[in-house]
């Protein structure tokens, strides 16, 4: 996009345009407004400042553990997330080094010892919350950032949803729609998801309503399947008019879980699950969840890397960054009228 282009959008010279850009001119504040305007409108001023940060970054070290990397229904997240933080980095032509710990753990051993003897230009850490991992990556004094977790240290600078809020989000939803018995399946698992649980609980307890809290497993489909029949078999969520699932895994275990055992969704019950994965979609009926945002984690987490890079962190706070979710509306929920 030129500068000639929006000159013709604004009505002023193409001259104008760049001194109002380059904060130069002596103009109307209504000029100047317009072809800001503009300019954000077609994207100038993004691409422009793209062009700035490029020749920063060149090479990232990447630790991630070896089971978060397979493609699967469960681990859908965590793919997703990685190949958007792939995509950003080969369009900014930074090369990723990867640093891969057999299991679903990043080894507090040997991760920092290779750290050390890499040369890159960052770190990110991936998906793992391991205090004794972080804080020795933190002690290499390298623009790093913890990539879709939160270190509740503040050692390390992360990037990932808002986890808290968007649980808050959907409970809101559902309490909106005149649930009041509203079920939550979650999981004994890392922190983002501990946070997930407190948002629902704020939400309840805020609207008056009790909480029923259901602890599975983990949240693989299969084994949240089994568990969610011994569940329904032992009658543990009668009175309850909705299902609130911390995943969307778990959110399609329990329609099949329910099915058979000759419920409706929503009739009977309403689900709504967490994380958007595509497979929602193709439920019958489609699966009403939380919307995160995976795919903007990589490229601001590459931002984040950008601005260490670029500033001195010395005497700088820990800086801890949250996408927005959002809700995406199918049919898996419905009003409920007591």
């Amino acid at each position: 996009m030129s500068l000639k282009t929006i000159a013709e959008k604004t009505g002023v010279s193409p001259s104008t345009v760049s001194r109002v850009l380059n904060g130069t001119a002596k103009i109307s504040d209504a000029v100047r407004a317009r072809v800001f305007d503009v300019a954000r409108e077609v994207g100038y001023l993004d691409d422009r400042a793209r062009k700035g940060m490029q020749g920063a970054l060149r090479s990232l070290a990447v630790a991630v553990p070896e089971a978060l990397l397979a493609p699967s229904d469960t681990n859908y997240v965590s793919w997703t997330i990685f190949d958007g933080l792939r995509k950003a980095a080969a369009e900014r032509g930074i090369a990723l080094q990867p640093i891969v710990s057999e299991g679903d753990k990043l080894d507090p051993k040997t991760v920092p010892v290779e750290l050390r003897k890499m040369q890159c230009d960052g770190i990110v850490v991936f998906f793992d919350e391991n205090p004794q991992v972080l804080k020795e990556v933190a002690r290499l004094r390298k623009p790093t950032v913890l990539l879709a977790g939160q270190d509740p240290s503040m050692h390390i600078p992360s990037v990932g949803i808002g986890n808290r809020y968007g649980a808050r989000l959907g409970t809101d939803y559902l309490l909106g729609l005149g649930h009041r018995r509203i079920g939550l399946l979650t999981w004994k698992g890392r922190y983002t998801i501990r946070q997930r649980e407190d948002g629902y609980r704020e939400a309840m307890e805020q609207a008056g309503a009790g909480t029923d809290v259901f602890c599975l497993s983990g949240f693989n489909p299969a084994l949240a399947e089994q568990e969610i029949l011994g569940l329904i078999a032992s009658g543990r969520f009668q009175g309850l008019s909705a299902l609130f699932c911390l995943a969307d895994n778990v959110a399609l275990a329990a329609m099949r879980a329910l099915a058979k055992s000759g419920y409706s969704v929503p009739g009977d019950l309403s689900i709504l699950g967490f994380d958007d994965a595509v497979a929602g979609e193709l439920t019958r009926p489609p699966l009403s969840t939380v919307h995160a945002p995976l795919l903007h984690i990589g490229p601001a987490a590459l931002d984040e890397l950008e601005h260490q890079y670029r500033n001195n962190r010395t005497g700088q706070p820990v800086r801890r960054i949250e996408l927005g979710c959002s809700l995406a509306i199918r049919d898996s929920c419905k009003e409920y009228a007591a």
